[in-house]
């Protein structure tokens, strides 16, 4: 695979991604929404560092998200007790229910039904998903530990008990 591949390959998922997440009453929004939601919501109580590193997003644009998504009621943003400078994302508790709902869908499951309208044959279909699904998992779990600057064998852990190690301090500044 050439990198040109890859980087298609990259926008490919992204697409399934975005169409598996949704439902056909979402309001249409930014791609960067979609992401820096999904992240907060397995993960709420981010910094806008940690979710820099997390999305691949520059800072700005990342910082600018959050502000237009608190402006319009999606997300609440506090000062880190841990580290005044710090400011951590929280998404409110009704977009926390409603994309949970619909962004938890099996990606296994996006994968077959893209496979499917591919090559409808449905013995290989599940097969060639859970296999594919598999690779994709490890890859992400080893590009995620690499963005937080932890070392591989992080990479199974939880998202928070990344945060924690990366930073130092508990999530959410607990414990402090």
């Amino acid at each position: 695979m050439k990198a040109s591949e890859l980087y298609l390959l990259g926008k490919h998922l992204m697409e399934l991604a975005a169409r598996g997440m949704r439902d056909d009453s979402d309001p249409e929004t930014p791609e960067i929404h979609d992401v820096l939601i999904s992240v907060l919501v397995e993960e709420p109580g981010l910094s806008i560092g940690e979710l820099t590193a997390r999305t691949g997003f520059a800072q700005s644009h990342v910082s600018g998200a959050v502000a237009r998504m608190r402006a319009a009621g999606a997300l609440v943003t506090r000062p880190d007790p841990a580290d005044r400078r710090r400011t951590l994302v929280v998404p409110v508790d009704a977009l926390v229910e409603a994309v949970a709902r619909r962004q938890q869908r099996a990606a296994e499951e996006i994968l077959a039904a893209a496979l499917a309208e591919l090559d409808p044959d449905g013995d290989s279909v599940a097969d060639r998903a859970a296999r594919l699904t598999r690779a994709a998992d490890e890859l992400y779990r080893l590009l995620t530990a690499r963005a937080l600057g932890v070392d591989e064998d992080s990479a199974l852990t939880p998202l928070h008990s990344l945060a924690e190690k990366t930073t130092g301090r508990p999530k959410n500044g607990e414990g402090t």
